[in-house]
């Protein structure tokens, strides 16, 4: 057996370690079998085609996860964010998705979540170091 550290992710190796996880998922998860299990990507671009806002996710056993969701600084409170989320919830309630869950730092925007009926279901302390990271959860 070796067993090799690096900070370069070969993408042949990673393929292969999720496609692991993968298979033990779904031989665990039977019953989720006809859950709608894929990615989703929603983008706002400005007139100049620039983006200015994304959210990345996947729907898998009946939630919405979101990964990755962030507006431009120059373009906060402008509903672009809250626009994002709706389009968000649109599309969880046509993969037929219970809920809606994501995480966030206590210095991004707890509060915003909050604002949109996401609920707080847990908290890491002191990650990073002084702050906390949220769990939330919304139904759809």
């Amino acid at each position: 057996m070796t067993v090799k550290v690096t900070d370069k992710v070969d993408q042949k190796s990673y393929d292969r370690v999720v496609e692991l996880l993968v298979e033990y998922n779904k031989s665990k998860t039977e019953q989720f079998a006809n859950e709608i299990n894929k990615p989703i990507e929603i983008i706002v671009r400005d007139d100049n085609n620039e983006i200015i806002g994304g959210l990345y996710g996947r729907s898998i056993w009946g939630t919405l996860e979101i990964k990755t969701f962030v507006v431009k600084p120059e373009k906060r409170n402008n509903g672009i964010g809250k626009k994002l989320i709706l389009e968000a919830e649109k599309e969880a309630k046509k993969r037929n998705c219970r809920f809606i869950s994501l995480d966030t730092f206590s210095f991004q925007a707890p509060e915003f979540y909050e604002k949109l009926g996401f609920e707080k279901i847990g908290t890491e302390t002191d990650f990073p170091k002084g702050f906390e990271k949220y769990y939330y959860r919304k139904s759809v």
